[in-house]
């Protein structure tokens, strides 16, 4: 009897393992008749939907499919580019990376988060002054002025390259050569739900930069001459003592020594202080780098201060608002989940003059463009395009209430957008030039249009040496 049960025991127990694997077996060929399902269904949908050329969201053009050529599919080169096409270019790529993001968010640490390479960036210590000014650069050979070379100031020999014949090296690569991608930061960090981008002071860059402004002071003495830095949200709104954490040097600091490079002709702004003093309000955006136009209006108030001008006031101006903005830190932290909780809004305040603007497009072509647009229909990436319809080469704009020939030209990267509007109502012209675009030569124009004020403004991100060479070649 107790042998009979031990052999059903047996039985029953092999049976079960039978089962077990049995169900394993069929559970596997589920999964994997499942996933061959999904990758047949995802590479039809590769290949039979049609492709996006332009992500909107990360803004830059997508990969172009590759033309087989008898070397590139010999040496792999083709396929290579093919592989690269396929999956930058696969349809609903914009839905599949955010569904990724959320997918990761669940398996993901919250709190602080740190995205970029901090190892390979080398901080300068921040010099308390400057013990003489960063020398005016040559624009022209000597030979051709009939002058003699200036020399380097010895304290700037190994920042400053040097031709053969004494002037100072500027780069003239001619703009159409020169790529262009869509802006990008830096070194991100995230906290309570918002994005920074870490600044690290470098000399070389801060000595180049103040070069060229007393350069083009040089060349247009009777011109006023503004400069304009900003700073970032990283160095406004954090801790100092988080920042040295994170391994920056002090703002503040940086711009002091900057200015005390510059010429003091040179009708010099700095709006730290006064960022910090509202850094309680929405001056900055919490998933992109720029400023808003509420901090672009504190600082016009202080251009408006050294101008000797009275600034308007915000309830003067007509106000939109435009919701569901997402920027440069949500789509560089790959859709971050902390970011995506704490989406923008673009508030802007409308001129008084008037809100027409002549825009020049990268190709050449002019366009009429509004210098505040309503981007209510616009991608979520790219509202800030409010501002002047974008980063465009040239912009013009001219206020008809205003007939006694004043006129300025703005020369600035992106965080310059969102300041334009509140110039317009103080110009009869104003002039806007994003110098990474222009490739005519600012000089011949500043001189035929008899320009009064001349103004730079630039975030703390822009104060290097390749953008100290861009700003110079379009002087030259």
């Amino acid at each position: 009897m107790s042998d009979n049960i031990k052999q059903k025991s047996k039985k029953n127990k092999i049976s079960s393992e039978i089962k077990k694997k049995v169900f394993k077996s069929n559970g596997a060929k589920v999964m994997s008749g499942t996933a061959m399902a999904a990758f047949a269904g995802l590479f039809f949908v590769g290949i039979v939907v049609s492709r996006p050329e332009y992500s909107e969201s990360e803004k830059r053009p997508l990969a172009k499919r590759p033309a087989p050529q008898m070397l590139t599919v010999m040496n792999g080169k083709f396929f290579t580019d093919l592989n690269k096409w396929f999956s930058d270019t696969f349809p609903y790529r914009e839905e599949l990376l955010s569904l990724e993001a959320g997918i990761e968010d669940y398996y993901g640490v919250g709190g602080e988060a740190y995205y970029g390479n901090k190892a390979s960036v080398v901080e300068d210590t921040i010099p308390e002054t400057a013990e003489s000014l960063a020398p005016v650069i040559l624009m022209e050979s000597p030979e051709e002025t009939g002058e003699a070379p200036t020399e380097t100031v010895n304290e700037f020999e190994e920042l400053i390259e040097t031709n053969a014949d004494g002037t100072l090296k500027v780069d003239t690569t001619p703009k159409e050569n020169v790529e262009i991608a869509g802006e990008q930061a830096g070194n991100i960090y995230v906290n309570d739900n918002k994005g920074y981008e870490i600044f690290y002071y470098n000399q070389g860059g801060s000595v180049k930069y103040a070069s060229v402004i007393n350069t083009v002071k040089a060349l247009f003495p009777e011109a006023n001459v503004y400069d304009m830095l900003v700073p970032n949200s990283f160095g406004v709104e954090l801790d100092p003592s988080l920042q040295e954490e994170l391994g920056s040097g002090n703002m503040p600091d940086a711009f002091n020594y900057i200015y005390s490079l510059m010429d003091p002709a040179i009708h010099r702004i700095s709006v730290f202080d006064t960022m910090v003093a509202h850094k309680d309000e929405y001056i900055y955006f919490n998933t992109d780098h720029h400023w808003t136009a509420l901090g672009a209006y504190y600082a016009y108030r202080d251009f408006c201060k050294e101008k000797g001008i009275e600034p308007h006031e915000l309830s003067e101006f007509p106000y939109v608002d435009y919701q569901g903005f997402y920027g440069t830190f949500y789509f560089a932290t790959n859709r971050s989940e902390q970011l995506k909780a704490n989406p923008d809004h673009v508030e802007a305040w409308i001129p008084l003059g008037t809100n027409d603007a002549i825009i020049t497009v990268e190709t050449g072509e002019v366009k009429n463009s509004k210098v505040v647009n309503d981007v209510t229909e616009a991608n979520a990436g790219r509202k800030y395009n409010c501002f002047i319809n974008g980063d465009n080469p040239f912009t013009q704009i001219t206020n008809p209430h205003i007939t006694d020939g004043s006129s300025c030209v703005l020369v600035k990267e992106s965080y310059g957008n969102a300041f334009v509007p509140f110039l317009v109502d103080h110009y009869e012209n104003v002039y806007v030039v994003d110098y990474r675009y222009y490739k005519d030569n600012l000089s011949d124009f500043i001189t035929d249009h008899g320009i009064q004020d001349i103004i730079f403004l630039n975030n703390v991100q822009a104060i290097t040496e390749k953008v100290s060479g861009m700003i110079l070649s379009i002087f030259s």
